[in-house]
This record gives structure tokens, sequence and C-alpha cells, in this order.
């Protein structure tokens, strides 16, 4: 495959929080983007509001030829870098884009599948002043936002947390 000379999808790295304008200012150069977004709560003062966000924080694709327009994508306003090794851009599979393509819904949004937590599952508290303790999941709260989990530094001490600050610890072996 020669795909310097073809048209392909790549992954752009924009700068901190500059996805959309990036995307914008490439769209306006008529490349085809595609910044894939989910919509989340996020309290604010106090006040829970939805609020748009990229599927993959700092990440949108663009499609573009790399002979032609290489330069003009690297050096777009908004735009840190195009995904690649030091020398050449990491071109992604159609059929990649695609199925994420697939997952947007009506609405514009990607709608992340919600996956409970099971009591019993060993948890990693990923931010937050608990950030790095182990615990085991007890049950979720009807809210389905919350856990509570057993902390294994501290014998049978349970903490309520939200369950976006978990990550599942897998077990080798």
């Amino acid at each position: 495959m020669d795909f310097w000379n073809e048209t392909n999808w790549f992954a752009i790295q924009a700068k901190p929080f500059r996805e959309n304008l990036a995307a914008v200012g490439l769209a306006e150069l008529d490349v085809e983007v595609f910044l894939p977004k989910i919509r989340e709560e996020q309290s604010v003062c106090g006040v829970v509001r939805p609020v748009a966000k990229p599927l993959f924080a700092g990440y949108f694709f663009a499609r573009f030829s790399p002979v032609t327009l290489l330069d003009t994508v690297r050096y777009a306003k908004g735009v840190l870098c195009v995904v690649g090794t030091r020398q050449f851009p990491v071109p992604i599979e159609a059929a990649v884009i695609q199925s994420i393509r697939d997952r947007v819904q009506d609405d514009g949004f990607v709608h992340l599948e919600h996956r409970p937590f099971r009591p019993g599952d060993k948890v990693s508290i990923e931010e937050g002043p608990f950030a790095g303790w182990i615990g085991k999941i007890e049950r979720e709260c009807d809210d389905q936002k919350r856990v509570v989990i057993l902390l294994e530094a501290i014998h049978e001490a349970r903490l309520l947390i939200e369950s976006g600050r978990l990550a599942v610890v897998t077990v080798n072996g």
C-alpha cells in the first residue's frame, strides 16, 4: 500500500482542549474530519449539566493524502501532530473509522454502554484523594453512578465513590 500518495484516515493529536478548533480549521481547508463525541454530565459550581466531549480526549481523525496535505494538516491551528512514527504518519484502516461512525446515534453522539460493576470485581481508584488504592466492589448504588468498595489497605473499610473514578484490575494467570 502506497499510503503516501493515497487518501487515508489519520489520527490527529490536538493541542490540549483544542479538538473542536483544530477539526473546524481543517474542515475549512477542505480536509475531511471526524470528531466523535460523547455527552457527559459535569458538575459546574454545584450544578450538573450535560457537556459534549470528544470520545478520544485530545484526538480526532482526518482523511487526506500526505503527499499533498501533510504539512497543511501538521501546521493547522490547534493541531499538535499527526500520529505516527518520527518519519511517517500512520494511516488508520477505513473499517476502524466506519466502526466508530456506526456507533454515532441520531443525536450526533456516541453512546457508551454502561458496564455495571459486579460484586467482587477488583478495582483501582484512578483519581481523587484515594488514587492508587485497591479494593473490591461490594455493591452498586441505585443511581448507577456510584459504588461501594471495600478497601484492601484498611480491612473492612467501606468507601462510596463515583464509578467513573474506578478501573477494573485484571489478574494475570
